[in-house]
């Protein structure tokens, strides 16, 4: 059989439903923290609040936020696709304006050594004697001719000679092949 909830064990006043519900001595006279609204102005604030708007309404306006920030991303990628152009082309032209400035800078240099070259007496005898034929004095000069009794051109500096490759005969061989054949006018 079930106990009835006055006559438990627990003492006098706990877990009766006069215990849990009754207030604490001097509170019986206090008000609430809270006091009730007149039904007037419940009416007059739920009416002041917009209604909210319906589902559709909602999502429409949504997708234009949606398409205009769109529109502004699409709008900031041009501006800075084309900034990015512009710097990748400008970085572009930097580079092969250096790279210029490189090969000139060889170039000067190559030159200004030709130049230091003819400092040289060594340099300059070796030029005259390749190039106009001339001898020291006491020195035999020979011309070679060809068919026709032109003289042949010597070999000039810039030619590279031909490359000699194997044993040591066949090196000669081949030098004693080359000088048979007079080198060819341009």
């Amino acid at each position: 059989m079930a106990q009835s909830p006055r006559l438990s064990n627990s003492g006098p006043g706990r877990g009766t439903p006069r215990s849990r519900t009754s207030a604490r001595p001097g509170e019986r006279n206090r008000k609430p923290a809270v006091e009730p609204l007149p039904e007037q102005e419940v009416d007059r604030a739920l009416s002041s609040k917009p209604a909210p708007p319906p589902r559709a309404s909602r999502a429409v306006t949504a997708t234009w936020r949606l398409v205009v920030l769109l529109a502004v991303v699409a709008g900031l990628g041009l501006v800075l696709a084309n900034s990015l152009r512009v710097y990748f082309a400008q970085a572009a032209e930097i580079a092969a304006v250096r790279a210029e400035i490189v090969a000139e800078q060889d170039r000067i240099a190559e030159m200004q050594d030709q130049l230091a070259r003819w400092d040289d007496p060594e340099y300059v005898r070796s030029v005259a004697r390749v190039r106009l034929g001339w001898v020291m004095p006491g020195e035999i000069g020979y011309r070679v001719i060809d068919a026709e009794g032109n003289p042949l051109e010597g070999v000039t500096m810039e030619e590279p000679e031909p490359e000699l490759t194997g044993e040591w005969y066949e090196k000669m061989w081949t030098s004693v092949k080359l000088a048979d054949t007079p080198a060819e006018k341009e």
